[in-house]
């Protein structure tokens, strides 16, 4: 596929010493007016040393609004004294934001990788500077951090572990990730080695994309340190999936999951908790309703699907299989 790329600071490029690890950052943008430049103002501002430099890889996913007049307004005026090289690209057609991070990786020449999304920002100037300090100094193949999430409210929740740890064991990583939440599903709360996204690439699913990557990378790693510090700002913009449209938030969460049983199909301690994972968002939406509620049926074929793993010889016996008939229900009230 072709490409457009802008390189917003050429001087940069002659400065970078090439025996250095290099830290490739990742942001894709569609209508991120609002926010954006919050998003770049904060990679902007990191800090490094004489160990790597920060590449910033930059995604304009075919976006209709102004946000790619802002971004080159703002680099064009504003002081760049960390000497990060920005790379801006866009694809030949839009891409969503699955296809959009893997374009990324494909053009990211690091050797460490770290995402940022347009609507969040990094909190600290020093973040990507520690981030691979950890990753070296454990020889990590992924080091997960906490968010500061903000809730549509206006609270603010801290997503964070209480200390730090260690993991060297893959099954181990898995029930943290879909039991625990002490590894998170955001492909944005961490720093990876690329050799390890390199292996898996990145979901190209238009919905709940990370949900179906995040798992097979943790499945790979080797070792994983998990930080008790939240360094991403994490904010779900007006007009996403996840705040704007529940049944198909709920939907795309289970489907991603269930996508991913195939893989795990192995160890079935790791299959309970991803299938206590997903119930969890079909319980959120069902509570308080009759089989009638929109999404019932589809969330009924998606249960039996994955109870097919888990219990594959008594299945039938705990889960009523809509598939013999999609369009009843056992709890479908009489009218």
């Amino acid at each position: 596929m072709s490409k457009k790329k802008v390189n917003t600071n050429k001087s940069t490029s002659k400065i970078m010493n090439n025996n250095k690890d290099l830290v490739s950052i990742i942001t894709t943008f569609y209508n991120a007016r609002t926010f954006i430049l919050n998003a770049v103002n904060s990679v902007m501002q990191q800090v490094h040393d004489d160990y790597f430099d920060i590449e910033y890889i930059i995604i304009d996913d075919k976006s209709p609004d102004d946000s790619r007049q802002l971004l080159e307004n703002y680099l064009a005026n504003h002081p760049n004294p960390n000497n990060i090289n920005v790379k801006i690209f866009e694809p030949d057609e839009n891409l969503g934001c699955g296809g959009a991070r893997k374009f990324g990786i494909e053009h990211a020449t690091g050797n460490y990788l770290m995402f940022l999304d347009a609507d969040d920002y990094y909190m600290k100037i020093d973040f990507v500077y520690r981030a691979y300090k950890e990753i070296i100094k454990e020889n990590a193949d992924i080091v997960e951090f906490g968010m500061v999430f903000n809730q549509p409210n206006g609270q603010q929740v801290n997503s964070c572990v209480n200390q730090r740890m260690v993991v060297e064991d893959p099954h181990i990583a898995e029930i943290l990730l879909f039991k625990d939440n002490a590894i998170k599903f955001n492909v944005w709360t961490k720093i990876y080695k690329k050799e390890l996204c390199d292996k898996f690439e990145y979901s190209t699913e238009r919905i709940f994309e990370d949900v179906r990557t995040i798992p097979v990378w943790v499945s790979l790693a080797k070792k994983i340190v998990i930080m008790p510090s939240c360094e991403v700002n994490y904010r779900a913009a007006g007009g996403s999936i996840i705040r704007d449209d529940v049944l198909k938030t709920r939907l795309g969460t289970i489907s991603g999951i269930a996508s991913l049983f195939e893989r795990f199909k192995n160890d079935k301690q790791v299959l309970k908790a991803m299938y206590g994972r997903a119930m969890v968002d079909l319980t959120a939406l069902l509570d308080g309703h009759s089989s009638n509620n929109p999404g019932f049926n589809e969330m009924s074929q998606l249960n039996t699907y994955m109870l097919k793993y888990i219990y594959p010889e008594t299945y039938k016996d705990i889960t009523y299989n809509v598939e013999d008939d999609p369009k009843a229900s056992p709890y479908r009230e009489e009218t």
